[in-house]
């Protein structure tokens, strides 16, 4: 799971470094939400994933640079820490440079 909620804030978040992306998609969203859901509290972050994937279903991602360097911390990041927010043009150049 922190693998999956990493890669989605990469569409989002500044960063020096970044490995590894997924396109943000409402319908990707709310399947990581049905996952972390069915597996009964099975995961130590599951109130945090919740947390961060709710928001974004809800379109909110104001604090993605800090959800992304929470995942990022949890598995030991050194390099790549999220510094800010893209800027909606700066977003798009993201998603044609990896998913178009």
């Amino acid at each position: 799971m922190q693998n999956y909620i990493h890669w989605l804030s990469h569409q989002k978040v500044k960063a020096d470094m970044k490995w590894g992306e997924l396109q943000i998609t409402t319908e990707r969203i709310e399947r990581l939400i049905e996952v972390v859901e069915a597996n009964n509290y099975n995961y130590k972050y599951e109130e945090m994933y919740l947390e961060i994937l709710n928001a974004w279903k809800n379109n909110d991602f104001s604090q993605a640079d800090k959800e992304h360097n929470f995942i990022w911390e949890l598995q030991g990041g050194t390099l790549g820490e999220a510094t800010g927010l893209l800027t909606e043009e700066e977003e798009q150049a993201f998603i044609k440079l990896h998913f178009e």
